[in-house]
């Protein structure tokens, strides 16, 4: 929208462009980010502050987001801040524990970081149709990162590469996953 200043010497013109607030994530986030291939239809389990899925939205990286929380107060949160940055149209927010409230046929990438890793590996095993051939697993365990990375190897998933991350002076893991064995694996 044009705004138009008038001076007693010259007439100027100029146009006001609306600058969208950018959200600024963690080193943690931002490396769980770089996992996400582009136009993925993702979901972020247990999404607390939905500060990545605001991200996702801004940036166009996900064709589809979805935000779930079991915490009623998490999803409010995840909620404010999504209007905060003027994104609340662009992300599904569900209120479910793990895995439940996400349809398999809705989604290519699962997100789950910020938990323990038997939390993250009870939510695997209730949602069995993550090991099908295809859905892409970004986990990142606040704990137990070899129990998720032994349970990962015995139930059907084939861990593609992990990465460390330093965030706030701690050490975070992310590892990358996907349902089914590569064909050139041996158990």
């Amino acid at each position: 929208m044009p705004c138009t200043v008038k001076s007693p010497v010259l007439l100027i013109t100029v146009n006001v462009i609306e600058v969208m607030k950018a959200v600024k994530l963690s080193a943690r986030l931002r490396a769980i980010s770089e996992f996400i291939d582009d136009g993925a239809s993702v979901a972020d389990i247990g999404t607390d502050h939905g500060l990545l899925p605001v991200y996702l939205a801004q940036t166009g990286l996900a064709g589809r987001i979805f935000a779930s929380d079991i915490s009623a107060a998490s999803l409010d949160a995840a909620y404010r801040s999504a209007s905060e940055y003027n994104v609340t149209d662009l992300i599904t927010f569900i209120a479910a524990p793990g895995l439940d409230g996400i349809s398999p046929a809705e989604v290519d990438t699962i997100i789950i970081a910020g938990l323990g890793g038997e939390t993250i590996l009870s939510m695997l095993t209730n949602a069995s149709w993550t090991k099908d051939n295809g859905i892409k697993l970004i986990l990142q365990p606040q704990s137990k990162v070899d129990l998720l990375c032994r349970f990962l190897y015995d139930h059907g998933y084939s861990i593609l590469e992990t990465k460390s991350v330093i965030d706030r002076s701690k050490k975070y893991t992310i590892i990358h996953a996907m349902g089914g064995y590569l064909e050139n694996e041996k158990r």
